[in-house]
Parts: structure tokens; C-alpha cells; sequence
């Protein structure tokens, strides 16, 4: 979900640009991530869950909202605030469309 993204971009702590390693030229700044899940949808695959700090102290971390199986498993995925609070959740009609 784009807004979910555009949140996160805006909010999580980040890297901070560093030199790359072989041509010395700054990197692009990239989310801090505390801690990594993978989930097991099928065949091995599925996503991989973040959990990262905001620049407020507070963490925010991703979840599966809904495992709807549509010739193969498809997972929407939104963030969940520490408090258990959920953000950009999808809507249950593009859900059902899957």
C-alpha cells in the first residue's frame, strides 16, 4: 500500500548515506530494521516481516492482515503500532477481490 510506504519513508529512523565500498560514491539511505520474521505461505515462500523504530522512539513492525488463498496464497500485509494499534490496513473488498 503506497501510504503505508510513504509512512514508513517518512519516519523510520534510517541508515544515513554511507560511501559504497567500491566506487565511493554516497548510497541511498535505507530503513533501520530491529528484527526480521519470515512467514511460510507455501513452498517456502512468503513475506519476510519487519519490525523497525520511528523517530519518535516508538516501533512499528509489519503483519499479515489477511491470508486470503486465490490460486496460491496471497498475503496483505499492514503495520501495527506497539499498543497493537493497526495502520494502513487493507479494505475487506480488495481483499475479497484476490
Amino acid at each position: 500500500m503506497p501510504e503505508a510506504f510513504k509512512f514508513l519513508d517518512e519516519n523510520v529512523l534510517k541508515t544515513g548515506c554511507r560511501p559504497c565500498p567500491h566506487c565511493g560514491k554516497p548510497t541511498a539511505e535505507e530503513w533501520i530494521v530491529i528484527d526480521t520474521k519470515h512467514i511460510d505461505m507455501f513452498y517456502g515462500d512468503g513475506p519476510t516481516l519487519r519490525t523497525f523504530i520511528l523517530k519518535d522512539g516508538s516501533k512499528v513492525k509489519e503483519i499479515v492482515q489477511a491470508e486470503p488463498w486465490s490460486s496460491g496464497p496471497c498475503a496483505f500485509l499492514c503495520l501495527e503500532r506497539e499498543d497493537g494499534s493497526r495502520m494502513f490496513e487493507w479494505p475487506q473488498e480488495e481483499i475479497d477481490k484476490a
